[in-house]
C-alpha cells in the first residue's frame, strides 16, 4: 500500500511552505510526496501567478529531492511536458504519475500519447489517472479518479481490478479512500495542505489537514493486515 501526499501547488510557490509540506507529509506516514514538474513558463512575474506558482517546482525539483530524501518520504511528481520528464530523470525521479487527458490538457500543448510512450519506455511505475490511457501493462497502474473539484459524498466506489490499481479523489475527508481501499486500492492519492482556508489555491479548500492524512494512514495500514 503506497499513501501519496499531493502537494501539487499548495505550497504557493514558497520555499519554506514547501520544505514544511514534505516535513509534515513525512511525519504523517506518507509514503510519497507529489509535486507537478513541466509547467510553462509565464511571462506575468508576480509571486502569486498561479501559474508560476505551478511551474516552482520544474525550477527547484533538485532542492526538493533532497528535502524529501532527509525527510525520508519518496519525491513523486506529475509529469506535463518532455521538460518535465526530462527534470524527473536527472534527479532519479523512481517512478511517474500522468494526469487524466482532460486535466493534462487544461495545462499543457504537449502530444499526451507520446510523453506518456516516453515515460513507459523507461520501465519504470507510471501511475495514470483514469482509463483513458488505453491498454494497461504491469508498469502502467490505473487510477480511479473522482474528477469534479470539489466533489461531496455520496461517492460511487467500485471494485478495483485489473483496470484499476489505486484511488485519487477530490473529495472532502478521507472515507472515500477507506472504502477504496476495502474494495481493492494499492495507491491512494489525496491533496495536503497547511491551510484549508487560503482562496488562492482551488485545491485547499478539500485538501486534507497532515492530521487529517495521518489518521487515513493509520487506519488504512491496519485495514491492510486485514486484506
Amino acid at each position: 500500500m503506497l499513501f501519496c501526499a499531493e502537494i501539487g501547488s499548495c505550497h504557493r510557490g514558497t520555499p519554506s511552505l514547501a520544505y514544511e509540506m514534505i516535513r509534515q507529509a513525512a511525519l504523517a506516514g506518507a509514503d510519497l510526496a507529489k509535486f507537478q514538474l513541466g509547467h510553462k513558463k509565464n511571462s506575468d512575474n508576480r509571486i502569486y501567478n498561479v501559474q508560476n506558482m505551478r511551474r516552482w517546482p520544474t525550477d527547484n525539483a533538485g532542492q526538493l529531492k533532497e528535502w524529501c530524501d532527509f525527510w525520508g518520504v519518496e519525491f513523486f511528481a506529475s509529469i506535463f511536458s518532455m521538460e518535465g520528464l526530462e527534470v524527473a530523470r536527472k534527479i532519479g525521479q523512481k517512478r511517474y504519475k500522468m494526469a487524466s487527458r482532460k486535466a493534462f490538457a487544461s495545462h499543457s500543448d504537449e502530444d499526451y500519447d507520446g510523453l506518456l510512450l516516453e515515460m513507459s519506455a523507461e520501465g519504470k511505475q507510471v501511475y495514470v489517472s483514469g482509463q483513458e490511457n488505453g491498454i494497461l501493462n504491469q508498469n502502467k497502474k490505473g487510477l480511479l479518479i473522482v474528477p469534479e473539484y470539489p466533489q461531496y459524498p455520496p461517492i460511487n466506489i467500485p471494485e478495483l481490478g485489473s483496470a484499476y490499481t489505486g484511488y485519487s479523489s477530490h473529495v472532502h475527508g478521507y472515507a472515500d479512500a477507506l472504502i477504496a481501499i476495502a474494495r481493492g486500492a494499492c495507491y491512494i492519492e489525496k491533496h495536503v495542505t497547511l491551510d484549508k482556508t487560503n482562496t488562492e489555491i482551488k485545491d485547499n479548500h478539500f485538501a486534507l489537514t497532515f492530521q487529517e492524512f495521518g489518521e487515513m494512514v493509520k487506519i488504512g495500514r491496519e485495514m491492510e493486515k486485514y486484506l
